[in-house]
């Protein structure tokens, strides 16, 4: 019931929004407008103004958004780029922790030699091997 009275008074303002223009002459032959009628004056409608558009308007228009949409798909391939990019960096990425890994879980490595056989692998070199990989990690991942 507290809304009533000023949804009404809303209500009752709103036809006094809608203005009219009075266009009319005085005795010394000068136009005016006003707002409230005068004798012999006549309702004036005024319609929006439309300009039209040039031809190189348009056409100025047409490009910017061709250009626009150039860029938008550049930067959404460059974006699909990154994305494969990172993919494939993440995938090298655990590629080398499981490596790293495996240096963690042997005790012992060996390699085939000249004649096939297979022949122990230095200890200095494993662990050099294991800190090459740690940096690869350290300076990617």
């Amino acid at each position: 019931m507290r809304w009533f009275p000023v949804i009404w008074l809303l209500a009752s303002l709103a036809g006094h929004a809608h203005a009219e223009i009075y266009r009319w002459v005085d005795d010394q032959g000068r136009v005016h407008f006003s707002q409230r009628p005068q004798p012999g004056s006549e309702v004036v409608v005024v319609k929006p103004q439309v300009i039209e558009r040039d031809a190189q308007t348009r056409q100025s228009e047409e490009n910017l958004r061709r250009i626009m949409e150039v860029r938008q798909t550049e930067r959404d391939e460059e974006k699909a780029l990154r994305l494969e990019q990172r993919k494939r960096q993440q995938l090298e990425c655990d590629r080398m922790g499981k490596q790293l890994a495996q240096f963690d879980r042997r005790m012992y490595w060996y390699e085939e030699d000249a004649s096939g056989k297979k022949v122990e692998v230095d200890t200095r070199r494993v662990q050099e091997r294991r800190a090459e990989i740690q940096a690869m990690i350290r300076e990617r991942c």
